[in-house]
């Protein structure tokens, strides 16, 4: 008797440690929107570069190649730490421009574990995109 007891209860502990990595995706998800998060702090720092009070020019720049680190700040990421593809920029406006990547997760799932959620625009795909305007100071 006490064997089956036993044997019923691995089975229940193996059926809920199922359970449980089903729910929350096991550990290629975490690492999935580990990599999703770090994508979003690097576009986060990519737009806060080109936003910089400290750039020379008074515009927006035409791409990235140019594009110097701000006084006292690291440079940021241009390109996905996972892929190596660059960040996409596109400038939408005199003052205003967007950065982009693409997320390994579908960002309606994963957007309440993204930081910045409110400020992320969800392109087609797993595109999402922080849009910025640059603050020109006289």
């Amino acid at each position: 008797m006490n064997r089956i007891l036993f044997i019923g209860f691995c089975l229940a502990v193996a059926f809920a440690i199922g359970v449980g990595l089903w729910v929350v995706g096991g550990p290629e998800y975490a690492r999935m929107v580990e990599q999703d998060r770090q994508r979003v702090f690097d576009l986060d720092a990519l737009a806060d570069q080109i936003t910089c009070v400290g750039q020379a020019k008074r515009v927006l720049p035409d791409n990235l190649q140019g594009l110097k680190p701000c006084f006292g700040r690291q440079e940021a990421n241009r390109n996905d730490a996972v892929t190596n593809d660059p960040y996409r920029y596109t400038v939408l406006g005199p003052d205003t421009f967007e950065v982009c990547a693409d997320l390994a997760i579908d960002p309606k799932a994963a957007r309440r574990t993204l930081p910045y959620k409110n400020d992320l625009v969800l392109r087609g795909g797993n595109t999402v995109c922080l849009e910025r305007r640059k603050f020109i100071a006289d």
